[in-house]
């Protein structure tokens, strides 16, 4: 269980220090359950860029929601 006293402590952090122990204790957490760490300040991010499949599906998806009679 957590102290109040740490949980005061960790309040008044700076955001960036708040960001750090977040860090931490993911990659602990990680560890700990045997999951690959990512790198620091390293991750996949993904974006729709290129993502033609996703569009086609989308707008299909729209063109039927279009369609009279389609509730």
């Amino acid at each position: 269980m957590v102290s109040t006293e740490m949980l005061q402590e960790l309040r008044h952090l700076s955001k960036t220090d708040k960001l750090e122990v977040i860090q931490v204790l993911v990659a602990d957490v990680a560890r700990e359950e045997g999951l690959p760490a990512l790198p620091a300040g390293e991750g996949a991010v993904w974006a729709p860029y290129d993502a033609f499949e996703a569009a086609e599906t989308l707008l299909g998806a729209l063109e039927r929601d279009a369609k009279p009679g389609h509730e």
